[in-house]
């Protein structure tokens, strides 16, 4: 079962950093005109992946999410740290940019990251705002997330 899980989470990974090499391919080719689109398609397959999510999930808090993501976590090699959580807020760190879009710049950084936000608003049923701290898509040397229902 352990082979079988370390398995999903590296698919997992190769399809987050397809999806991002997409993504940076087609901003880099369009610019600002390709971030509509960009956060247009990661805010539905965010919505979408919340539904799944929020079936799962023992409470409707951001510690049950942060617990989700704990394991994902695991799944994903230990990239992923949850830094912090309450009730209503989520702090997340990750070592690396799952989607790869180190140097790629803020726009497209927080048009990723439009999934996660409605991903959460979807598991909760209610909606979410989202602080980018510290990005490797703007130099910094890992990524920081809070995540606080409003």
């Amino acid at each position: 079962m352990e082979q079988a899980a370390r398995a999903a989470g590296a698919m997992i990974q190769v399809y987050m950093m397809d999806t991002g090499a997409l993504c940076k391919g087609f901003y880099q080719k369009d610019g600002k005109e390709a971030l509509p689109i960009i956060t247009g398609v990661m805010s539905r397959g965010g919505a979408e992946a919340g539904k799944v999510m929020g079936q799962s999930l023992p409470e409707k808090s951001m510690n049950a999410v942060a617990n989700s993501f704990r394991m994902m976590g695991g799944l994903m090699g230990g990239m992923m740290e949850v830094v912090a959580s309450s009730d209503d807020t989520f702090h997340l760190k990750m070592t690396r940019c799952p989607y790869g879009l180190e140097g790629a710049g803020k726009e497209l950084c927080e048009a990723m990251m439009s999934g996660d936000v409605n991903m959460l608003s979807g598991a909760l049923g209610k909606p979410v705002d989202m602080n980018i701290v510290k990005s490797v898509a703007v130099g910094d040397k890992a990524c920081e997330v809070i995540f606080t229902m409003k």
